[in-house]
């Protein structure tokens, strides 16, 4: 086999490698669902809403502590002074990261001590979520992200 013959071979087996690998990450990049954040071009448009909601949430002090394991999601509530805020709407809404097309909207049901609770997504992963809580005429959001187990 002469040199020529080798540095064709060599480009021919480099160019067929970078198709095949080509491929396979297509695939497996694919898993069939939507990966793009719900809803991001509304959020977009209206950023000066947020950023309006933000800052009322900011100046009522609230707290808000979000996670999700054993099966629920667990939202503790509580005032700038550290009160648990009962008798509260609470609903929270958000997409795991992996899976932006599966997203999540749940009202949580009270149970007790400024907690609330509602059943988890099926799936373990960091979620981007939004929890909001209505009590006594005053909205408060907050942006969190969370780790399922």
């Amino acid at each position: 086999m002469t040199a020529s013959r080798k540095w064709i071979l060599a480009i021919v087996g480099l160019l067929a490698a970078n198709v095949i690998a080509m491929v396979a990450l297509a695939v497996a990049a694919n898993n069939g669902s939507n990966q793009v954040i719900p809803d991001y071009y509304a959020k977009a448009a209206h950023y000066d809403d947020e950023m309006s909601r933000a800052a009322t949430s900011q100046a009522l002090g609230w707290h808000v502590a979000v996670s999700i394991a054993h099966g629920a999601i667990d939202v503790a509530v509580s005032d700038a002074a550290g009160k648990p805020i009962e008798g509260a709407e609470v609903r929270v809404a958000g997409y795991q990261r992996a899976h932006a097309g599966d997203a999540i909207d749940q009202a949580l049901a009270s149970g007790g001590g400024g907690h609330y609770r509602a059943a988890s997504p099926a799936r373990t992963g960091r979620y981007d979520l939004t929890a909001s809580v209505t009590s006594g005429g005053a909205r408060y959001t907050q942006h969190v992200v969370v780790e399922a187990r």
